[in-house]
């Protein structure tokens, strides 16, 4: 492939990650938004689970086709199943703030890889599908946890008309980054990742080092059986498998 001229990285649990039961507090809480409405307008808890639990339904189909709806597109959607009004941009903002409170962590050695890959002259970009939070929600979390600066290109899917695994994300980011796919490189943590990045004529990595935090949702997404798709469980693999010698040599030394 010789030097890579991009890469571009997934979010959750490739970049930043919940230990489980924080996770399951999220979850939890992310239902509570959405039912809390429901319930006030008179709905029983039987039908507001039910109508929850075919919007996530809904949500999971679309996003397989690659056309993640936004929150407003889901509280819309559900109004009219449920004929209760939804504000759309009310629920936006609060599941935005149940991110913002909930103890997200970096992925262990990413600030360090994403630094060394940089400093190497190598320009990095996100692609992810976001479906519980908006992009300046997203933005915003990922300022404060110190890694936003490292992503000139950030393409949130609430914000376009499509999501992977299409690959009009990466070919986005790609001609935001003036970079040529076959010379660059996704790495995320999901087959919507590997099917995505492919298909835009990039190269995928399966990034498994936070596999075992995955939401139970995602557990038929996280593998591939696919024994040609190259894999990495760590972030500090990534600038000796991404970077050239002369790359390599220009990238500040791992402090």
């Amino acid at each position: 492939m010789g030097p890579i001229a991009a890469l571009t990285s997934d979010v959750w649990y490739t970049l930043v990650y919940l230990r489980g039961p924080d996770q399951l507090r999220l979850e939890r809480a992310r239902r509570a938004t959405w039912s809390l409405p429901l319930r006030r307008s008179g709905r029983t808890r039987p039908e507001t689970e039910r109508a929850v639990e075919a919007l996530e339904r809904w949500t999971r189909h679309l996003e397989a086709r690659g056309q993640t709806p936004s929150i407003v597109a889901q509280a819309a959607w559900l109004s009219r199943r449920t004929r209760v009004p939804l504000d759309g941009n009310d629920v936006a903002e609060a599941l935005d703030a149940l991110a913002d409170a909930a103890p997200v962590r970096p992925a262990p050695g990413a600030r360090k890889a994403l630094g060394r890959i940089r400093d190497a002259g190598i320009p990095l970009g996100l692609v992810s599908n976001v479906l519980h939070e908006t992009g300046p929600g997203l933005r915003r979390l990922l300022a404060s946890l110190g890694l936003l600066e490292y992503f000139r290109s950030q393409v949130f899917s609430s914000e376009h008309p499509w999501s992977k695994p299409r690959p009009e994300p990466f070919r986005h980011a790609l001609a935001e980054l003036g970079a040529r796919p076959e010379r660059a490189v996704h790495v995320g943590d999901l087959t919507y990742d590997v099917l995505g990045a492919r298909r835009a004529g990039m190269r995928p990595i399966l990034y498994t080092g936070l596999h075992r935090f995955e939401p139970a949702r995602l557990a038929g997404l996280i593998e591939t059986h696919d024994r040609s798709v190259e894999r990495v469980s760590r972030w500090s693999e990534l600038p000796s498998r991404l970077l050239g010698p002369e790359d390599r040599g220009r990238a500040s030394p791992p402090r």
